[in-house]
C-alpha cells in the first residue's frame, strides 16, 4: 500500500468500537475525514484487561497488522484499550514510527491530545452530592490506573473530598475497568462489606454505574431513594434510565472532527497546539435526588426502543441461521458459498476475508484428499505471515475471489477505489489466541455501530474453526488408515493393504474372465545378513527389495510386503509375457542396487509367478499360495545350483 496523492490516510486504534462513546466519536472522525479527502482505516479489538486470556490474545493480534509508518496520521482511543500491556506496546509502536499521532481524552507523552474537560465536571458531580445532598459517605468506582483519562476522574472525586473536609477512604474506592462488568463486580463487594455500603456511588462511566444499578436493584436497593448514583458520559442507558442518571455530557462527534483536523494542519505546515479540551457539561437527574427538568419525547424514546428490538430480533434470527449454515458445511469452498448472504447482510461497500495461506490449505483439505503431513498442526499467535490470501472478496454488489497479497499492504489488490471516501474496519479472525487472518469491512453501519457484529466475527471464526477441525480430523482419520494398510518400513501395502486393493480387481476379474498375475517373492539370505552385518543392513536390503518390486511396475500392480523378507505382487490383465518383462525389470534393479550400494552384501529375491483365470468361488489367497509353492521350488533349485 504505497501513499498516493489524492487521498490521506488515517489510522484510528480502539477497542470496543460499537460503544457510544467510540461510536460518537467515529462519527465526528469519518464526517471530517470525508470533507477533507481522506480514507479511515479502523483496527478495533473487542478484548478485555488480561492479555493472558487466549481470547484477548487473538483480538489484541489485529494491532500487529499495522504498519504505522505508511500512514499519514494515527489517532489513538488509548482509554478503550483494557490492557495495560497492550496499551504501552500500541504506545511505543506508534512513537517508534514517527507518524503524527493524536490521542482521543488520554494524555501520552509526545502525542498531541483532543479531549473533553474530565476533571472539572468530575468534581461538580462530587461536589453537587456532599453540598446539595448532604452526603459523606461516597465511593468512587474507576477505570484503569495507567489511562490518564481515568486517573484525572479519580483525582477530581479525591479533591472534592479532601477540600469538603472529608477523609478519603481507599476501601470505598474500586478500581477497574470502564466496564459495565466492573460496575456489577464492584457493587458485589460494597454489599459484602457493610462498612464500605455508601450514601452515593460516582461512576467514572454511565457503563459502570448501569452495573452497579443492576446489582443493587437485584439486591432491593432503590436508586435514589437508599443509594445516590452517578455515571460519566450520557449515553443512550442514561438517558433513558428510569430514574434517569446524573452523568457529564461531552460533545464526543467534535473531539473526532477535532482529531482529524489537528493531522490535516499539521500536514499544511500550520502551528497546531499539543493540547486541546472541550468542555463537557454535568447533568444534574434524578439518580442522585434531584428533580429532572428535562422533558421526555415518548414518541421518540418508544420509536427508539422498537428500532433496537426489532434490530436485536432479526439480528437473532440470522445469527441462529448462520451458525447453522456455516457449521453444516461440507468443504471449504461451500462454506464460502454460505458465507455469501451474510457478508451481503452487513450492508456495506465492499467485503475482504483475508486468511493465513497455512490456514486456507488446512481449509482446503476439506475439499480434497488429505495427503500425510499436509496439515499445520502449529499455529500463530503473535503478527501475521508475510502473505495473506483474499478468500472472498465482495465490492459493488459482486463477489469473486481474490488472490495472495503482501500482509504489509493490509488490503487486498483492487480494494482502493478513487473518488469516495473509504472507512474500513479491520478485525481479527482467530480461534482463542490461534490468529486466522482478519475481516476488511468498507462503510458499514452495522460493522461500526452495532454490539452484534462482534459476535457476527464469532459466528464466521468459529465456522472457520469447525471447519478446520473436520478436515484435522479426516486427516488423522486417514492417516490412522494408512498405517492400517501400509508397512511402515517399505510403504508397500501391508498384508491387509493387499486384501483391500485387490478385491475389486479380482472380482472384475471373475466378471469379466480377465487375466489375474501373482507373484510372491522372498529375500535371499535375510538371516545370514542380519547375523554377519547387523539388522540395520537386513532392514536395507528388504527396503531394496521392495524398492526394485515397485520400481518394476508398468503402472496399476499392486505391490505388498505380507510378512518379513515375504512379497506379493498383484496385476489384473496381464499375460505371461508381461510377467517375464517384469521379473526381468526386477532383475536388472537389483542389479543396479548391488552396483550402487557399496555394500559387502548383495542383495536378490526368489519368487514365483503365474497368470490366472480366476471363477466364482476362487480367493486371491489360494492363487498366492500357489504362487509360494512355485516361489519355494525355484529358491530350492537355485540353492542347489549354488553348491
Amino acid at each position: 500500500m504505497e501513499k498516493s496523492d489524492e487521498r490521506r490516510k488515517i489510522a484510528v486504534i480502539l477497542a470496543s468500537m460499537s460503544v457510544e462513546y467510540a461510536s460518537e466519536t467515529l462519527r465526528g472522525i469519518m464526517e471530517e475525514a470525508a470533507a477533507c479527502r481522506t480514507d479511515i482505516y479502523i483496527f478495533n479489538a473487542e478484548a478485555g484487561t488480561d492479555k493472558t486470556v487466549k481470547h484477548n490474545i487473538g483480538e489484541y493480534n489485529i494491532y500487529n497488522l499495522v504498519d504505522y509508518a505508511m500512514f499519514d496520521g494515527v489517532i489513538l482511543f488509548a482509554n478503550l484499550i483494557q490492557s495495560n500491556t497492550v496499551y504501552r506496546s500500541v504506545i511505543e509502536q506508534i512513537r517508534s514510527s514517527g507518524v503524527a499521532a493524536v490521542s482521543i481524552d488520554s494524555e501520552i507523552e509526545g502525542f498531541y491530545f483532543v479531549g473533553v474537560e474530565k476533571y472539572t465536571p468530575m468534581k461538580a458531580i462530587v461536589e453537587h452530592l456532599i453540598e446539595h445532598h448532604k452526603f459523606t459517605k461516597i465511593n468512587y468506582v474507576s477505570g484503569q490506573d495507567f489511562n490518564s483519562d481515568s486517573a484525572e476522574r479519580l483525582r477530581a472525586y479525591r479533591d472534592a473530598l479532601r477540600e469538603h473536609g472529608i477523609a478519603v477512604e481507599e476501601k470505598r474506592i474500586f478500581k477497574g475497568t470502564l466496564t459495565t462488568l466492573h460496575g456489577r463486580e464492584a457493587a458485589a463487594k460494597m454489599l459484602e462489606t457493610p462498612q464500605t455500603m455508601p450514601e452515593a456511588v460516582v461512576c467514572a462511566s454511565d457503563s459502570i454505574a448501569i452495573g452497579v444499578w443492576s446489582v443493587f436493584d437485584e439486591s432491593g436497593l432503590k436508586i435514589p431513594l437508599q443509594v445516590a448514583l452517578t455515571g460519566f458520559d450520557n449515553n443512550f442507558e442514561a438517558r433513558n434510565a428510569r430514574p434517569p442518571l446524573t452523568t457529564v455530557s461531552r460533545n464526543q462527534n467534535l473531539v473526532g472532527r477535532e482529531a482529524v483536523r489537528r493531522i490535516e494542519r499539521l500536514h499544511n505546515g500550520e502551528a497546531v497546539p499539543k493540547k486541546e479540551r472541550f468542555s463537557a457539561t454535568p447533568i444534574f437527574r434524578e439518580s442522585c435526588g434531584c428533580s429532572s427538568e428535562e422533558q421526555d419525547d415518548i414518541t421518540s424514546l418508544r420509536r427508539e426502543y422498537l428500532g433496537k428490538a426489532e434490530h436485536y430480533e432479526r439480528y437473532l434470527f440470522n445469527s441462529i441461521m448462520m451458525i447453522e449454515e456455516l457449521n453444516d458445511s461440507k468443504s471449504f469452498g461451500d462454506f464460502l458459498e454460505r458465507l455469501k448472504p451474510h457478508v451481503a447482510g452487513l450492508d456495506c461497500e465492499s467485503f475482504y476475508l483475508c486468511l493465513d495461506k497455512e490456514i486456507v490449505e488446512d481449509l482446503q483439505s476439506a475439499d480434497a484428499e488429505c495427503r500425510e503431513g499436509a496439515f499445520h498442526d502449529n499455529y500463530r499467535t503473535e503478527g501475521y505471515p508475510q502473505t495473506m490470501t483474499a478468500v472472498l472478496s465482495y465490492k459493488k454488489g459482486e463477489f469473486f475471489r481474490g488472490g495472495e497479497f503482501p500482509s504489509v499492504r493490509m488490503l487486498p489488490d483492487g480494494c482502493e477505489t478513487k473518488g469516495a471516501a473509504h472507512n474500513y474496519v479491520f478485525s481479527p479472525i482467530h480461534f482463542r489466541d490461534r490468529c486466522m487472518g482478519y475481516v476488511i469491512v468498507d462503510n458499514s453501519k452495522f460493522a461500526m455501530s452495532s454490539p452484534l457484529f462482534g459476535t457476527w466475527l464469532i459466528h464466521l471464526s468459529n465456522g472457520l474453526e469447525s471447519l478446520r477441525k473436520q478436515a484435522h480430523l479426516r486427516n488423522m482419520v486417514e492417516r490412522l488408515d494408512r498405517m492400517y494398510v501400509l508397512d511402515s518400513q517399505t510403504d508397500l501395502y501391508n498384508r491387509s493393504g493387499l486384501i483391500r486393493y485387490t478385491k475389486d480387481s479380482f472380482s472384475r476379474c471373475i466378471r469379466q474372465g480377465n487375466s489375474f498375475m501373482v507373484l510372491f517373492a522372498d529375500l535371499d539370505d535375510l538371516k545370514q545378513i542380519n547375523d554377519k552385518f547387523g539388522h540395520d543392513s537386513g532392514d536395507a536390503a528388504i527396503w531394496e527389495v521392495a524398492h526394485a518390486l515397485q520400481g518394476a511396475c508398468r503402472g496399476g500392480e499392486i505391490c505388498a510386503r505380507i510378512g518379513g523378507d515375504e512379497f506379493v505382487v498383484c496385476a489384473e490383465n496381464y499375460t505371461k509375457e508381461d510377467a517375464a518383462a517384469y521379473c526381468q525389470k526386477l532383475e536388472e534393479l537389483m542389479a543396479q542396487a548391488n552396483r550402487d550400494s557399496g555394500k559387502e552384501y548383495r542383495i536378490s529375491a526368489s519368487y514365483g509367478y503365474d497368470v490366472f483365470f480366476p471363477k466364482s468361488g476362487d480367493t486371491v489367497e489360494q492363487y498366492i499360495n500357489m504362487a509360494d509353492d512355485i516361489m519355494y521350488r525355484n529358491k530350492k533349485k537355485k540353492k542347489n545350483e549354488c553348491v
